[in-house]
């Protein structure tokens, strides 16, 4: 039908709501429950969420439908679709014969970081072995072909995953394959290379470690100084450690006996599982830490969780940073960094106008860094 009679909008929501359906049917069947298994819940979406996807080529529009429908049921699909989704998009990749020259087509359209992100950097990861063969430039250039910043910073992080997978969970050859990579990318397919070794110290999604287990103080602590942020940053999210972190002290007590730039990259890490979800929470908790690790701890803020709501709502978060004291400006530089990437580049203008006229260079300054590396993001 030709887009001009309206079948593209008609089909629309009829897919919408067959995804829905379909992800609810796959919560009816697989939700753990009270006294249910965690670990055959999560095979069980897995293998439901495949088949939803597997009779598609339309990947990059049907993954944000399964966003909406995995938020709008909640519970463990809402929680777990990234890592969910790692399983399903490298599997999707194989049985569909995905190539570096086909991947764009690919990849969802979205920023996502739930089930979107966690199914493209599947993908990636299953490009593992034909990566390992290629000049890098070139993986990278096919990154950088996303459609938003965001898109194209979720391909480089996936690329971490791949040199993991392709290397045998050989983490010294896999960061040695990101510093390869231009060097706006070289952190940031080194936060995936980390992201892949803590799904190896309890096996998530089908990794093995082969070396010695190292945990994040072993591990963080002996890294380049450019990658110790990356290194932190989704530590205590795979290797969470014995109590939850509900309270800014409780950031600090997990942290205690750091310093430096290993006690920043540890706040930041440790903030990730702090009021999830929850980025005026977060960010107003950070406030209440020492003037040295503020900034560290607000570089954790869930700014994507606002990348659909109102600009108000954006410019708020911008506005908290004012009790931060001497670290304001780093703290509003940050928040707009991260908000101008979720946007893909709006937030700059129209964000930063309307901040307090005190905050707009700040403001500006930091949104203008978008393009470079990211480090610690979602």
């Amino acid at each position: 039908m030709l887009a001009g009679c309206g079948g593209h909008k008609a089909a629309a929501p009829l897919q919408a709501a067959a995804i829905n359906r379909d992800v609810a049917g796959a919560v009816q069947l697989c939700d753990a429950g009270e006294g249910n298994s965690l670990a055959r819940a999560q095979v069980c979406f897995q293998r439901r969420l495949l088949a939803i996807v597997e009779p598609t080529s339309d990947t990059a529009t049907e993954l944000p439908l399964i966003d909406a429908a995995a938020r709008h049921q909640g519970g463990y699909i809402a929680d777990n679709c990234h890592i969910v989704m790692h399983w399903v998009g490298r599997n999707y990749a194989l049985d569909h014969h995905v190539t570096l020259a086909s991947l764009q087509s690919y990849l969802p359209r979205s920023n996502d970081p739930g089930c979107s992100a966690g199914f493209a950097h599947g993908l990636v990861s299953a490009l593992g072995p034909a990566i390992r063969t290629l000049d890098p430039a070139s993986v990278a250039r096919a990154c950088a072909g996303s459609q938003t910043r965001y898109q194209a910073y979720s391909c480089v992080h996936g690329l971490g995953h791949a040199y993991m997978r392709a290397y045998n969970e050989e983490l010294p050859l896999a960061l040695r394959m990101c510093g390869r990579l231009p060097h706006a990318d070289v952190v940031d397919c080194a936060q995936g290379a980390y992201h892949d070794y803590w799904f190896s110290l309890s096996g998530v999604d089908g990794t093995v470690q082969l070396g010695p287990s190292l945990r994040p103080r072993a591990l963080c602590g002996r890294q380049p100084r450019m990658f110790v942020r990356a290194c932190w940053y989704r530590a205590f999210m795979e290797s969470p450690p014995n109590r939850a972190l509900n309270t800014p002290s409780d950031l600090v007590a997990v942290c205690a006996g750091l310093t430096g730039l290993q006690r920043q990259g540890c706040i930041t890490g440790a903030a990730v599982t702090f009021n999830t979800a929850f980025p005026a929470r977060q960010l107003s908790g950070c406030a209440e830490l020492a003037a040295d690790i503020r900034v560290a701890c607000a570089r954790s803020t869930a700014t994507q969780d606002l990348a659909g709501a109102p600009l108000s709502r954006q410019t708020q978060l911008v506005e908290q940073c004012d009790v931060f004291g001497a670290e304001r400006a780093g703290c509003i530089e940050w928040i707009a960094k991260a908000l101008n990437v979720d946007t893909n580049g709006a937030f700059r203008g129209a964000g930063c106008a309307a901040v307090p006229a005190a905050d707009r260079t700040a403001c500006r300054a930091g949104a203008s860094s978008w393009r470079g590396p990211l480090e610690t993001f979602s």
